[in-house]
């Protein structure tokens, strides 16, 4: 709800239960939290360092029920506010390869090929970029046309073919 003062204080109560819990991973929870807090805040590179830890807290065998976009789609947006394109494009793509972490987190899979198709076209790749939008629209062509991302892309979309 956009209150950071709210989103520390479920943060610190977070971190207590996770202190005195058994599973030690849960800290991956927190990390993440505080890592938002601060990609809210625009400390990229703070919010970059929580997301990393989040990350490395996963567990090595992982099913869609870990929810592991929604550990790598913050990490991937921070590197992408930093405009750090590679490692954006580098977490993006991570997304795009989960098999069976998209069946639950469709809408994060969707909207990371339509961040690849920016960054894309950000590095000049306007063949690659044309096939991100393109997926991302022909994923999403039953979607509300109002959600911005949808009119940003289609417009993207026909400057990059008309160009």
């Amino acid at each position: 709800m956009d209150s950071l003062d709210e989103a520390q204080a479920a943060a610190d109560a977070l971190k207590v239960l996770i202190d005195s819990g058994l599973h030690r991973k849960a800290e991956r929870y927190y990390l993440n939290l505080i890592g938002m807090i601060e990609l809210k805040r625009k400390n990229f590179q703070t919010a970059i360092q929580y997301f990393e830890q989040a990350v490395a807290f996963l567990p090595s065998q992982l099913g869609p029920e870990y929810g592991q976009a929604l550990f790598f789609e913050p990490l991937a947006t921070a590197y992408f506010e930093s405009e750090d394109l590679d490692g954006a494009q580098r977490e993006y793509e991570r997304i795009v390869s989960m098999s069976t972490g998209r069946l639950i987190y469709g809408d994060i899979f969707a909207k990371s090929l339509y961040m690849l198709g920016k960054i894309y076209e950000e590095k000049g790749m306007k063949d690659e970029a044309i096939e991100h939008y393109e997926k991302f629209l022909s994923l999403w062509s039953e979607a509300d046309p109002s959600i911005s991302e949808m009119t940003d892309a289609g417009k993207r979309l026909t400057s990059l073919k008309s160009q």
